[in-house]
Parts: structure tokens; sequence; C-alpha cells
């Protein structure tokens, strides 16, 4: 398979990425990674600081709403412009690009997020990092945190998914199927219907199964939230990655829970010293 980066979404940032890692890795200098204390921040983060571990190249990494103050340097945008500097280095934010082709070959446009950006940065400077493979599946989390699934179908989200799935990096198996599952994200439903659905799914045949699935999405079935897309991706295509028994959505969830009860550069921290050290939340 091409590498990520090769692929026709990243085509607009394709030189930039290239270039910066490029110099990156002959200069061997100290890079400042930076980033608001954001979840977006924190996973965008995670995969660049693994790459460089890995690599032995120095960095510091900083989660702040100053601008960078220090060259080289890899800066996540939340939102808003990017601010100006006379420093060099590079700045991310999520930009819209052609997702998948729609049955008569008609682009359909999606949000290629920071998180993804970010992974394919790393790659860049360190290919073989051992952390960074073992990440693989979050390149998904920047376009499930993103806004574009809880209005409409996110090609961008779904090329990914076939493309992690088709390369070995993950697993797409219904919600039945996952051993650790975070109940917020099914608000519509009771645990114990939950678990009932589970149990029941093991020794079913496609038909009862079926049926199974039914019952779990009928209760909102004509209702606004969480959409259709979500819906899709919560009860029928939950990601697992290589040993996971819990699901990237919960562990997104669980990684969110963080910012209810650190300070934001707390959490930030814990979900990114998470990812680089181990792979999951």
């Amino acid at each position: 398979m091409r590498a990520l980066i090769e692929q026709d979404i990243f085509s607009p940032i394709r030189e930039t990425i290239q270039g910066f890692a490029n110099d990156a890795v002959k200069t061997n200098m100290p890079i400042l990674l930076i980033s608001e204390p954001t979840l977006k921040g924190s996973l965008s983060l995670a995969p660049i600081e693994a790459a460089l571990l890995d690599a032995g190249l120095p960095y510091k990494r900083r989660f702040t709403h100053s601008a960078p103050d220090y060259e080289p340097y890899i800066q996540i945008i939340g939102s808003g412009e990017i601010q100006k500097t006379q420093l060099s280095g590079i700045s991310i934010s999520t930009i819209i690009v052609d997702g998948l082709r729609g049955r008569f070959g008609d682009p359909r446009k999606g949000p290629l997020s920071t998180v993804t950006q970010a992974h394919a940065l790393a790659s860049e400077l360190n290919p073989l990092s051992p952390r960074l493979r073992r990440m693989r599946p979050w390149i998904l989390s920047g376009n499930w945190i993103n806004e574009a699934l809880d209005t409409t179908y996110d090609p961008v989200f779904s090329f990914l998914r076939d493309y992690l799935s088709a390369e070995g990096s993950i697993r797409v198996i219904p919600m039945t199927e996952v051993l650790i599952l975070d109940f917020n994200n099914y608000f519509w439903l009771e645990r114990l219907e939950i678990e009932k659905a589970s149990k029941e799914w093991v020794v079913s045949e496609l038909e009862n199964r079926e049926i199974i699935m039914r019952r779990l999405v009928s209760p909102i079935l004509y209702s606004k939230l969480p959409s259709t897309a979500r819906v899709e991706e919560l009860l029928w295509h939950c990601v697992l990655g290589s040993g996971w028994e819990s699901d990237l959505a919960s562990q997104i969830s669980l990684a969110l829970s963080n910012w209810k009860s650190n300070a934001s550069t707390v959490a930030a921290s814990i979900v990114t010293d998470s990812l680089v050290s181990c792979g999951t939340v």
C-alpha cells in the first residue's frame, strides 16, 4: 500500500510536511511542540512526540495559548487565525479536502484533522517508530471528535478507516463484540440492555443478530442526535487496535473526562503521556 502521506487527501499539504520533516531530521535541533491544552492538541502532539522519542531527536513540549517563541517549532492550531511569527516552523490546522468519491466520480469533501496531519508528519520524521506504529488507530481520532460526523457523512473518516483496516492496523467490529465499552456513548440505552445484547450476540445466528441491532437502534431512529453517521460508527463500526479491549470511541470519551477533573494543561499532558507510553488511554 502507498504510504499515508502519498494518499490523495494529503495533496494540499504533502510538500510542506515532507519539506519540514527533511529539514528537521537533517538539522537535529530541538523542536518545540506547541498546542493549546485541548483534547485535539494532545491527540495531535502525541504521534509527533512518539516519533521524535524513537528517533532520538530532541524536542520540547508545551501546552499553552501563547504563540511559539522558539524555533524550529511544530504548532497545532485549534481555532482562529494562525498567530504570525518570524520564527521558522510549521503550523498545522484542520483543512477541508476531497475524501471518497461518489457513484459518479464526484468528490465528497471532509475535514483533514490536525491529528491525521500530525500522524503523517510523524511518519515522515521517523517511519520506523515502534511507538508511532502502536498509535496507528488514533489517526481516526481527530475526525471522530470533529463535528462533521454530527451533521453528515464524513468521507475522510470513512477513507481513513478503510485504509487502516486494509493495512491491518485496526479491526472494525460491532459494539456487541467490544469487551470494554464506555456506556456514556450510548446514552439512549440502559447498561443492562447493552450487556444483554452482547450476551445474546455470542449465541445468535445472522438473522437474530439483525434483530438485536434493530432493538439497539430503534429508540433513536427519529432523533436528530446522535447523527445517523455517528450511530452507524457506534453500533456497527467500532474501531479496535491490536490487543485492545476497549474501542477507539470509548477511549476518546475516557480521555475527554480528564478535562472535568484536572486543569486543562494537566489533562492534555495526561492524555499525551498515556498515548506515547502505551498507545492507549
